[in-house]
């Protein structure tokens, strides 16, 4: 039987490739087969890059819910000013820093879908719409 999906208002990629350059430090995306009993996502920070390692089968939504609660980390640590010095496996996190990521990764989702309800209603169309979209990385699929 064939999934259902439905279409996603933000493209993760498109965001860590923008937030990636915004910072000067690339965001590398890497879907994996990871097992049912461990982490559906995992941050790998490194001095040239940061890794999202994430779970290949979960549903779309899921994924970019996993990628955004990693990118969660990533602004926490910048907002507090902490880059790591070497190369950390980052998957131990405190309940307050588990909670921050998913504060972060559920705001970006919910400003992705208000935007595109607000793209929607005004009628906000070509050329408008891909530069607004872009800005945030957005997907055409709203419409």
């Amino acid at each position: 039987m064939r999934r259902l999906e439905l279409p996603m208002p933000l493209d993760p990629a498109a965001l860590c490739e923008r937030l990636g350059e915004f910072r000067g430090t690339p965001i590398r995306l890497m879907a994996w087969e990871l097992p049912v009993d461990g982490p559906f996502g995992m941050l790998i920070s490194r001095p040239h890059e940061d890794a999202i390692v994430y779970q290949s089968r979960t549903t779309r939504a899921h994924q970019a819910h996993i990628i955004l609660h990693e990118v969660g980390h990533i602004v926490a640590y910048d907002l507090a000013g902490v880059r790591p010095a070497e190369t950390k496996l980052r998957t131990c996190y405190s309940d307050r820093d588990e909670r921050d990521a998913e504060v972060i990764a559920s705001t970006i989702m919910r400003q992705a879908i208000l935007l595109g309800r607000r793209a929607q209603r005004y009628g906000i169309d070509e050329p408008w719409r891909p530069s607004v979209y872009n800005s945030l990385g957005l997907t055409d699929a709203l419409t």
